[in-house]
């Protein structure tokens, strides 16, 4: 629900030591059933960075902490709006079970959250935050308001968010759709198929 995290920032290996995984691989980006409506190409290369107890901020609405690697593709769409996949590893699966139930709780206040930010910042207090899917070990959330910069871009917008937990690993997917950049409007009926592919994915690691 934001823009891709800073590479200059989270430049991390990404030599043999830090292997490439399927979940955030750009070929794992074609199976996703939003690809071909908004066309992303991968922009720049994975990053791959271990984790000492850093918080990784995703929104102004939630973060993931307690994570051990943390690899992820930035993409942008033909509209030029960005995309990102990410996956997390945690040292055991209780440890990705919690910060996965932590990023839950968070969105469901994230409404809230925006709504705060857009006060302060003096712009409408218009943000919706929907659950527009949830599977087995996974969620899927929308944000439409006017963003605040920062986190997000500024402007009327749609942020997506997917979340799925498997054993040891959270995979994430996240892409924005930007007023100013239009684009064919995603259908959000179609987010627990998301949901699915994204799970597939990681299994496939």
């Amino acid at each position: 629900m934001s823009q891709p995290p800073n590479r200059t920032a989270t430049q991390g290996r990404t030599d043999a030591a830090a292997p490439r995984t399927a979940a955030v691989a750009p070929e794992g980006l074609e199976k996703l059933p939003v690809q071909k409506s908004l066309g992303w190409k991968p922009d720049g290369p994975l990053t791959s960075q271990e984790l000492h107890g850093q918080t990784i901020t995703l929104s102004e609405c939630t973060a993931v902490t307690g994570a051990t690697l943390w690899q992820q593709q930035g993409y942008l769409s033909a509209a030029r709006n960005s995309a990102g996949q990410q996956l997390f590893a945690f040292s055991d699966a209780q440890s990705a079970k919690s910060a996965y139930g932590r990023l839950v709780a968070d969105m469901n206040t994230c409404q809230a959250t925006s709504r705060g930010f857009q006060e302060r910042e003096g712009v409408p207090q218009d943000a919706v935050v929907t659950t527009t899917a949830t599977t087995a070990d996974g969620t899927a959330w929308s944000r439409k308001w006017t963003g605040t910069g920062g986190m997000s871009a500024r402007g009327l917008q749609t942020n997506h968010l997917y979340a799925v937990q498997q054993g040891d690993r959270i995979t994430l997917f996240q892409f924005d759709e930007l007023e100013e950049r239009p684009s064919p409007p995603h259908d959000t009926t179609g987010d627990t198929a998301v949901l699915g592919t994204l799970a597939e994915l990681g299994r496939q690691n």
